[in-house]
């Protein structure tokens, strides 16, 4: 069975795969589910960050992912007549993962966002995933441009009603080494220097201009 039908039969599309010096990043994407499986190039524990698709009464259609360039993967897919575009960046410059969502019509980004891990996550300043384990750390910043996210108290956060957001992970093995909790902060500095919290369409804007191709 070729590629093209296993895609039209089950949403199927093959992990692609971005790396940096220090970051080795997989990417599982599909229509339904993203999958972002990060690893430290002197770890062998990789951190998963699980974002699930939630379409409400529509259905995802023509789902397209286009393939792989050095720092890059886009992928588009229709609700209805709305587009929605996803773009995931590995920035060395930036030392973190980005993933931007963005709607050509106001609300219909849904999602959740939650770190598979064997060890306890939690949240912290309601948008901020944080992992502390014994042999990795992470973090991961689910960032709306308007609306708010909301949580299960736990280790999942929700994202409802909105027209773009962006999505920030990090992760160490040695954080004093490789520090990771102010990498939000520190990406404000640099693109959106005096506000707190920054803009994410300015940290969305600056990155991107920094790694035109």
């Amino acid at each position: 069975m070729s590629l093209r039908i296993l895609f039209l039969l089950t949403g199927f599309v093959a992990a692609q795969q971005l790396e940096t010096p220090r970051l080795s990043l997989k990417v599982e994407n599909t229509a339904a589910t993203t999958l972002l499986t990060a690893t430290e190039k002197d770890s062998e524990t990789p951190v998963t960050l699980r974002i699930d698709w939630l379409t409400g009464s529509e259905t995802s259609t023509d789902f397209k992912s286009q393939a792989a360039t050095k720092d890059r993967i886009t992928s588009t897919h229709l609700l209805g007549k709305t587009k929605l575009t996803r773009t995931i960046l590995l920035s060395a410059e930036n030392d973190a993962v980005l993933f931007h969502v963005h709607s050509n019509q106001p609300g219909p980004v849904h999602f959740t966002a939650r770190l598979v891990s064997g060890e306890p996550v939690k949240i912290e300043d309601r948008r901020q995933l944080v992992l502390t384990g014994e042999k990795i750390h992470a973090h991961a910043w689910i960032i709306p441009y308007e609306s708010d996210v909301s949580d299960d108290g736990k280790s999942t956060i929700t994202l409802a009603g909105e027209g773009e957001a962006l999505i920030i992970l990090n992760l160490s093995a040695d954080p004093a080494k490789h520090p990771i909790a102010d990498t939000l902060t520190r990406m404000g500095q640099k693109h959106d220097p005096g506000h707190t919290p920054p803009s994410p369409h300015l940290i969305w804007k600056g990155v991107t201009e920094g790694m035109r191709e």
